[in-house]
């Protein structure tokens, strides 16, 4: 198993949205592309940015490829480990899985959407992600970039264009 420290930078750009993810999209895939981009315009509306700079790992054990980085204050969720993993076989799927303070396993697949349950100290939320683009070249050039929505049941939806360079 190969096992580096590498250096990791992370941009992530949210914006609100005022779409439900929970409610019943349409079957055909054009009809869901079509309903999420009315429910989000690019470029439009204000964004928050948060930009990280840290040491983190990088480990491929054959068939696995994962990077591993502790979050910070500035993320809100300092005291957890982020890991985002994929198949090398398969880049298209990638998961981040935290662990600690909060934890999740959140499924990237684009044009796929996937509930999944986040925990924190306060209590367990139900979470969809929406995930529009998937770009992972970080077995080639160490870059993942991921667009997706995601809203936590009852509340605004947040869209997240996330950018990760890993520099080993």
């Amino acid at each position: 198993m190969l096992k580096e420290e590498v250096r990791i930078k992370i941009r992530s750009e949210l914006y609100e949205v005022e779409e439900s993810l929970f409610s019943d999209l349409p079957e055909d895939e054009d009809e869901i592309a079509e309903a999420i981009a009315e429910a989000v315009a690019d470029g439009e509306g204000e964004k928050d940015i948060l930009e990280i700079n840290s040491l983190g790992s990088y480990s491929f054990d054959g068939e696995r490829i994962t990077i591993s980085y502790d979050e910070t204050e500035g993320t809100g969720m300092e005291g957890s480990v982020t890991s985002v993993t994929f198949l090398k076989d398969a880049p298209e799927i990638v998961s981040m899985v935290r662990e600690g303070t909060v934890s999740a396993t959140l499924v990237f697949e684009e044009g796929k959407r996937h509930h999944c349950i986040y925990n924190t100290p306060i209590m367990p939320f139900e979470i969809c992600v929406r995930t529009k683009k998937v770009v992972n070249r970080l077995d080639i050039n160490g870059s993942l970039e991921l667009d997706y929505i995601i809203e936590i049941r009852g509340a605004k939806a947040e869209r997240t264009r996330f950018y990760m360079q890993v520099l080993k």
